[in-house]
């Protein structure tokens, strides 16, 4: 299996899937890998071979994938590869848009901000899943959904803006 990409998403998965038994290998367009160090240092502790300057050209296959294609990013020079899968976690950036219209606050990486039962610095507003960073794991997101659904009925029971007033 590769893992296509050098920051944490990649890195993560890649550890993930190690211990779970998977033999991977990282593929990455540059000649150092972007994630944290202690990422990196268990992705070192571990083995997992890295293709540093590497980018994937073409996945070949029939139902399955076979083989990738790796082109050198600094020669261009090709390189065929055996896998039976490709992951790719190259990251992305959350989609926020909304939530800035809304003035919902957002972390340095641009996350929604927000406290541990979900809730926004805009009463009422609830943040839930990929947009509050952390794994982006859909098992996660739905679990993150339900906490903020909880709150959201608790709040609605009993709302704590008013309570806030209050004192």
């Amino acid at each position: 299996m590769l893992i296509v990409g050098g920051g944490n998403s990649a890195v993560t998965e890649a550890l993930n899937l190690h211990n779970i038994g998977v033999e991977v290998t990282v593929v990455h367009r540059r000649e150092s890998l972007r994630a944290q160090d202690h990422l990196i240092k268990s992705l070192q502790t571990t083995g997992i071979p890295v293709f540093f300057n590497k980018a994937v050209k073409e996945i070949r296959g029939g139902q399955e994938v076979q083989e990738v294609e790796l082109a050198d990013t600094q020669t261009g020079q090709a390189t065929r590869v055996p896998a039976n899968g490709v992951f790719v976690a190259i990251g992305y950036d959350p989609e926020v848009s909304l939530a800035k219209k809304l003035g919902l606050e957002l972390t340095a990486e641009g996350y929604i901000k927000h406290d541990s039962k979900h809730r926004t610095n805009v009463h009422g507003i609830y943040a839930a899943g990929d947009v509050e960073g952390g794994y982006k794991q859909i098992v996660i997101a739905a679990g993150k959904g339900a906490e903020a659904a909880m709150t959201l009925f608790e709040d609605l029971m009993n709302p704590y803006w008013k309570r806030e007033k209050a004192g």
